[in-house]
């Protein structure tokens, strides 16, 4: 659930005050005890402004700006693919002030001026040494495949072993978010290790980038998690026509929110497996408050200001969870608890952000997701693991219900718990989303030898 997280998205811009906007502009975004230098490049384009962003520490540059508005000099900008807001006051030629909204968050974010070219101001990238470095003892091969469903092409990269013969084969799918092949973020690589691990003991591997995402076509502000299945049904039936491959030694691996993928996967196409990685097992509002409990334990945040936020969220949720509501009256009605509980301490303006997000097709989608509707259906054999210093999927309480929900379902479901383990499986101190950058290992071995093992053994 990588991308639940406002801490991947930040953003920022410009709009005419003077010539001396233009250049390269330069702040930090303090979150979560998490630091994340944040770069705007400002360009003037005939009577208007572009821009794109740099967020070095997360591996990103050239992030477009879609809206930058700039009246009185104050700054607005928006980021439609984020759904967030920042609106700075422009308070001489070289700073900027001003608040990055998102999710009912409001964080300072102040930017300085700078001549410094992109290259130089841009960080040293981290060291992530289980990164995959070419020549490799294997086939790459650069895909696409077509989502007869929405019209598009994906890509992604097939590995192949070496040698003769039909191979296992495994789809990836991503956690929440719009994330590459690769599963990128703070320059680990997750899904290019595991690829790399699999391929390596005999098993071939389809990445693909999501939808919207990279190389590959669609629009993924408009997806929700139902889309994505049609996405990862249409990369299964290419590795069908695939001659390398074995038809019916099929499965997947999805993480986080491609764990929610994957047993609705199972009930449209044929799989010989599934691999949950810090799957949800619970429904998707209890999960939401799960998370937020967790992750604000870590912060050090009152339990009593924590259980006020569960409350109000929970009653936004009950309205999403009425499905008899039409999408109007759902906004109408999450905006009315919106107000009543934080009218008084929050602008109307971020109120409206709020309740936009919320009733956001994708989040909407996640609230009302129950994974125990199709675990109890899936007609294949389940690995289940989870980090328990996962805090946002929690282990304890995932592993339980997805347990419980395959066994109803009358197949075998293994279970494995790792003590150290955060939510992407690195070996970790707290399990805080701060830590993710930090920490050098991209995955702990011997969750890679594990799914490695399980998967040869069923397929024996």
């Amino acid at each position: 659930m990588e991308k639940l997280l406002p801490l991947l998205l930040l953003f920022i811009l410009n709009s005419g005050f003077s010539q001396n906007i233009e250049g390269n502009w330069k702040g930090n975004l303090e979150f979560q005890g998490t630091t994340l230098p944040t770069i705007f490049h400002i360009e003037k384009v005939e009577d208007n402004y572009k821009a794109t962003m740099d967020s070095p520490n997360q591996n990103a540059f050239g992030i477009p700006i879609d809206e930058v508005k700039f009246e009185n000099q104050t700054l607005t900008l928006t980021q439609k693919a984020a759904q967030l807001t920042y609106e700075a006051t422009l308070v001489d030629e070289t700073h900027l002030e001003g608040t990055f909204n998102q999710r009912g968050f409001s964080i300072p974010l102040n930017l300085e001026k700078t001549t410094i070219e992109e290259k130089e101001i841009s960080e040293a990238k981290p060291n992530r040494p289980q990164t995959p470095k070419a020549p490799y003892p294997y086939l790459e091969e650069e895909v696409n495949f077509y989502n007869p469903k929405a019209n598009i092409n994906l890509a992604g990269t097939l590995t192949i072993p070496r040698g003769k013969g039909k191979f296992t084969a495994v789809i990836l799918i991503s956690g929440s978010g719009p994330q590459n092949r690769n599963e990128e973020l703070f320059n680990h690589q997750p899904f290019k290790v595991l690829a790399d691990h699999l391929t390596r003991n005999g098993i071939a591997v389809l990445r693909y980038d999501d939808r919207g995402t990279a190389a590959s076509e669609g629009d993924f502000t408009e997806a929700t998690t139902y889309d994505f299945v049609d996405d990862a049904q249409a990369a299964v039936e290419y590795l069908k026509n695939r001659k390398e491959i074995n038809k019916q030694k099929i499965g997947a691996i999805g993480h986080s929110e491609g764990g929610f993928i994957a047993p609705i996967l199972a009930q449209k196409t044929q799989l010989d497996f599934i691999v949950l990685m810090a799957a949800p097992g619970i429904k998707g509002d209890q999960l939401l408050n799960l998370q937020r409990q967790k992750q604000e334990e870590l912060q050090g945040i009152n339990s009593l200001a924590t259980q006020q936020r569960q409350q109000v969220f929970q009653e936004v949720y009950d309205v999403i969870l009425d499905t008899t509501l039409t999408q109007e009256e759902t906004s109408k009605k999450t905006l009315e608890v919106f107000q009543k509980h934080w009218g008084e301490m929050v602008s109307s303006q971020q109120l409206q952000q709020i309740n936009e997000q919320h009733n956001s097709e994708w989040l909407k989608t996640f609230i009302r997701f129950n994974p125990s509707a199709y675990l109890e259906k899936v007609n294949c054999e389940i690995l289940a693991i989870n980090g328990e210093k996962d805090s946002q999927v929690p282990a304890e309480e995932n592993l339980a219900a997805i347990q419980k929900s395959v066994e109803l379902a009358g197949e075998e479901v293994t279970i494995k718990s790792y003590p150290n383990l955060n939510h992407l499986f690195q070996k970790a101190e707290t399990g805080g989303v701060q830590e993710y950058r930090e920490i050098e290992q991209t995955i702990d071995p011997q969750v890679l030898e594990d799914i490695t093992t399980w998967i040869k053994a069923q397929t024996k």
